[in-house]
């Protein structure tokens, strides 16, 4: 989660564009947000919006912000590493009247029984969890994405993101929720109201070529709360999508994302 980087490559440039009919249904609506499961991730099927999520943690992580080598990109263009298949998906995306721009993401890392090898924050942070390693069923928020040119947009897919994830996370009986970040997404999340508790001041994590930050997010019930306060339901299934917001498509939003 890293704001340096290469500033010659915009948000045009990152975000993917795709033909899509996922707002056929819902024109009148400027945003949508999806729940992915890591079947969805993993398997061989060709799903537009998933692809376009992958090229978007590729084009952000390795172009845009350096995070990750570029040996990071597989063959076809997509960024995939080996807690995909433990995490579950979210993904905002933005209606362009018959396509779809791809332009913010988060997964949840799950530690379970099945999946019981560490979460990232305990090997980036490895000296804060000597005498209190993490439990099962904690999980970690990563590849956290948001890129638009409008501050608006901005603030709409963050807040919808980590609603939609609290809510998730509750449903699941998954808690408390780690996370390794820039300390300005700290601040964000403080801004939100959350119970953020810092594990450990920051440093640099040489993963991700950045200074961060090791954070958790208790108390499931504030989950509730961010839920009364969103003008739309967010508890979705897999492989459904959530609409919200007016089509507000003007000359400005053509310059971010082009036709």
């Amino acid at each position: 989660m890293s704001s340096a980087g290469n500033k010659f490559i915009t948000n045009a440039e990152a975000v993917p564009v795709i033909e899509s009919d996922a707002f056929v249904n819902n024109q009148q609506n400027r945003f949508a947000i999806g729940v992915f499961s890591a079947e969805d991730i993993m398997s061989n099927r060709k799903d537009p919006i998933v692809e376009a999520y992958l090229k978007l943690r590729a084009n952000v992580y390795i172009d845009q912000t350096g995070m990750l080598p570029a040996s990071a990109r597989r063959s076809d263009g997509l960024e995939i590493d080996s807690d995909d298949e433990r995490s579950t998906h979210f993904v905002v995306m933005e209606n362009r009247i018959g396509k779809s721009a791809i332009f913010a993401c988060m997964r949840l890392i799950e530690k379970t029984d099945e999946y019981s090898s560490n979460l990232p924050v305990e090997d980036y942070f490895r000296e804060e969890f000597v005498d209190n390693p993490v439990s099962i069923d904690s999980i970690e928020t990563s590849r956290f994405i948001v890129r638009h040119d409008d501050a608006a947009a901005r603030q709409e897919a963050k807040v919808r993101l980590v609603t939609t994830g609290l809510i998730y996370a509750m449903n699941h009986n998954l808690d408390p929720i780690y996370a390794v970040v820039e300390p300005e997404f700290e601040r964000d999340l403080r801004a939100m109201r959350l119970p953020v508790e810092r594990l450990a001041e920051p440093k640099l994590v040489s993963e991700y070529n950045d200074d961060n930050v090791a954070i958790v997010i208790g108390n499931r019930l504030r989950a509730l709360q961010l839920r009364k306060k969103s003008a739309e339901p967010v508890v979705l299934p897999l492989g459904r999508l959530d609409f919200w917001g007016d089509t507000e498509l003007s000359d400005d939003t053509e310059a971010v994302y082009g036709s």
